[in-house]
């Protein structure tokens, strides 16, 4: 495999893991359930305030410089969570810093994947691979806790690293473009995109509702919940792959269609982990869906999928907060249902797009 590929693989598995790998260590962290919370969320805000702005950059300096750096300090920040464990302040800190600079391989990479020619296999595996290490930092992180508490967060960094120095000598294709895009421009962008960036605002979000608020209401053990939480990542990653490989000439009509599929499976979590799962497939097929619009516009890569990735943060911290403070008075079946009509509705609206049209379909 090209050098270069394998790198942007193994930094997208490793850096994912260990986004996670805190998970199965929280209580060891800290007692203290809000600190528990801060040391989780702090990672993805980190994530949140960068990946745009990296893949902005990213159409400008080129992808590799923010692709290494990225590499370099989401190993360097895993590292210091290794060395510097008593403080949750400080782990707090770290995890907000991992963020970051995870958010800036993230965009960058998927900028790259995405820009080509052969995209649609290449970012099905980038995507798959990324939901993989999700589940790897649950699982893995867990059972290496018997030996150590950070052996997962170690473990992840050096592999984060491995991926630094895999890539050391990456550089972007001779046909590569520098391109100086005015704010305007992103502007004019966002606006044209607005009801698709919706759809993945809802879509990312409903995701978010599902997979915080099944523990809690299966009322299954912390070990069956997380195992159904695995087999949802699981799922998506294969559905993106194998989407990735099918003939998709009509990528927002496929999101359009899969919307009321997925509205479906979200109450049906309230009857059957089954659901989960679904859930996990059908958001992978819409993923793969996404991405190969995406890598036909004549937009800049690195804008473009900036956004998608800032949409997509957006939505897993905000419906889930939101409906969070919505269970205590309505209920969890009133929650759900209420999520799958807000997807059906974010469906329906991806044809008030602007982008829409028959020319790209």
């Amino acid at each position: 495999m090209n050098p270069s590929l394998l790198a942007l693989y193994v930094g997208v598995f490793a850096s994912m893991a260990l986004s996670n790998a805190v998970v199965p260590i929280l209580s060891i962290i800290t007692p203290d359930p809000g600190m528990q919370g801060a040391v989780f969320a702090a990672y993805f805000l980190g994530a949140f305030f960068m990946v745009f702005p990296a893949g902005w950059i990213s159409d400008t300096v080129g992808r590799p410089p923010l692709i290494k750096l990225g590499l370099l300090g989401t190993c360097v920040s895993g590292l210091l969570i290794w060395f510097f464990p008593g403080d949750p302040l400080f782990t707090v800190s770290l995890r907000f810093l991992e963020g970051l600079f995870t958010g800036m391989f993230v965009s960058s990479a998927l900028s790259y994947v995405n820009s080509e020619a052969d995209h649609k296999k290449l970012s099905g595996m980038y995507i798959a691979l990324l939901n993989v290490g999700l589940v790897a930092g649950l699982v893995i992180p867990g059972l290496l806790a018997a030996y150590h508490p950070y052996a997962g967060v170690l473990v992840f960094s050096v592999l984060s690293g491995c991926a630094f120095f895999t890539g050391i000598f990456f550089r972007d294709h001779a046909d590569f473009v520098s391109l100086r895009i005015p704010i305007r421009t992103i502007l004019s962008i966002t606006q044209y995109h607005k009801w698709l960036w919706v759809t993945l605002f809802v879509f990312a979000g409903a995701t978010g509702v599902v997979t915080s608020m099944y523990p809690e209401m299966s009322g299954y053990s912390a070990e069956i919940s997380g195992i159904v939480t695995a087999l949802m990542s699981l799922a998506t990653a294969v559905c993106v792959y194998a989407a990735a490989h099918l003939a998709l000439s009509d990528s927002l009509g496929v999101i359009r269609k899969t919307a009321l599929l997925l509205a479906v499976s979200i109450p049906l979590v309230l009857l059957t982990p089954f659901g989960m799962i679904i859930v996990g497939g059908v958001f992978g097929v819409i993923s793969a869906a996404v991405l190969n619009y995406i890598a036909v516009t004549p937009h800049p890569q690195g804008v473009m999928n900036g956004l998608f990735t800032t949409m997509q943060y957006a939505g897993m911290a905000a419906l889930p907060f939101v409906t969070g403070l919505l269970v205590t008075p309505l209920g969890y079946p009133w929650v759900f249902v209420s999520v799958g009509i807000l997807v059906l509705a974010g469906g329906l609206l991806i044809v008030r797009c602007p982008c829409y049209v028959p020319a790209l379909r």
